[in-house]
Parts: C-alpha cells; structure tokens; sequence
C-alpha cells in the first residue's frame, strides 16, 4: 500500500462482469484482444502510470494479474447497475491510499483510445493549477435537438439558420476518458471537478461500444485501427 502512495498519477480501469447490453461485454474481442486488455494496453503506454482494474468478476480480475496490472476486487455495493464510476474511484482511492495524484477514469467500451491526447491532457493538468479536470471530445459546430414531449432546437432557432462558421463550437463528451485532480475530485464528489475543460480526440476515440451493432462495427476495423496506432509510443 505504501508504494502506491508515492505514485504521481493513476488510471482506473472499471469493467463490471455483468451487462444489460452485449453479454459479458467487458471481455468482448476487437481484433482479437478483449476490450479489457485493450484499455490496460493503452494505458501501459502513458508515461509513469500506475494501472488498476476494478471489477466484479473473476475472469477480468485475472486478465488484469496476467497484464501485470494491479487487480481491485471492487465491494459489494459497488458492484451493483446502480453503482456510479464516482464512487468506485473513491473506493480505489481510499483502499489504495492515493492522495495527490492525477487519475483518469479510462472507459474500456471505447476501444480506440487517442493515447497522444490523453499523455497531453495529463501533462495540461500538471502544469495548470487553475485546471481541476479535462474529457475526451468531440468538438463541433453542430446543429442539437432533444425531444421532452416533441422535438426541439436547443442550440439554434429554426426560424434562422445561422452560418456553420459563424457559430459557436460544442464539445460532445465521447467518454473515452475523463482526467481529474484526485483531492478536487474528493471534495466535490464529481469527474468534472474544479475547472473543466475538453480535449479533443481522433474520430477513433469517438467509438463506443453499447449495442451489438456497435461491437460488430469496431470488430470490423479494429485491425486497421490497430495496424496504424496500436505501436505508437509516447
């Protein structure tokens, strides 16, 4: 426990055994590597990281020990749908004794991690002491409805259709990943501590995996994704 304490930085990998969506979705394959052993593979490559998996289940705690990462066996609350990834960090944070560290929440449904955005987002909070927490997006000028009892405009007016160039960017949170100030997260109980800012990432890091069309999609382009980026090194 104590040399966990002197790392400066830590990624938490949380990857449940159950699934409403895709059985078992956590150790679903992309080119034949469980998701899984893709999110540990990309973090193994962002400089001095200290790595753990949280689960439930026993298969992913063991894919975790043969990665040579360290395995949390999460508790029984936290094990729950119900659960939030908030308190399954701070469970890790207060077993481990992690005090003053920079963590990334890295979700292992999106496959195709933007590792340079991610190493310089850590850099970013580490030089910035007005910076409490960054995530991974998608940054747009796009038009945005949402439905309440109809569909309606919320960043637009449908009386007048503004010029794309002349409007305002958005940033869509794509999940991948979200950086965060471990003491500002434990005070405010929130990934988006302090002051949030986005960065954005390759279309790659945009793809999620929720429904079987969506597995079935990267499994489709995993072997492209990986024979272009897979050996890039920060």
């Amino acid at each position: 426990m104590d040399n966990f304490s002197k790392s400066s930085q830590v990624t938490i990998i949380p990857a449940r055994g159950g699934s409403k969506g895709i059985k078992a979705k956590n150790v679903q394959e992309v080119n034949g590597i469980t998701l899984v052993e893709r999110a540990i593979k990309s973090a193994q490559k962002i400089k001095e990281n200290l790595i753990i998996v949280s689960s439930d289940d026993k298969k992913i705690l063991n894919l975790a020990r043969t990665s040579n990462v360290i395995s949390h066996q999460r508790s029984e609350i936290n094990s729950s749908d119900s659960a939030s990834s908030e308190s399954v960090v701070l469970e890790i944070l207060n077993d481990y004794n992690l005090r003053d560290v920079i963590v990334t929440l890295l979700q292992v449904t999106s496959p195709f991690i933007d590792v340079k955005a991610w190493q310089q987002s850590i850099d970013k909070l580490k030089e910035r002491d007005d910076l409490g927490s960054i995530f991974s997006a998608s940054i747009k000028n796009v038009f945005q409805w949402e439905f309440t009892n109809r569909w309606s405009p919320i960043n637009h007016s449908k009386y007048f259709r503004e010029l794309r160039q002349n409007r305002s960017l958005g940033a869509t949170e794509t999940g991948a990943f979200y950086i965060f100030k471990s003491e500002l997260f434990k005070a405010e109980q929130t990934r988006f501590c302090g002051i949030t800012e986005p960065v954005e990432t390759s279309i790659w890091s945009s793809f999620d995996i929720d429904t079987l069309e969506d597995l079935e999609f990267c499994q489709k382009i995993g072997s492209i994704f990986d024979s272009e980026f897979d050996s890039d090194v920060i």
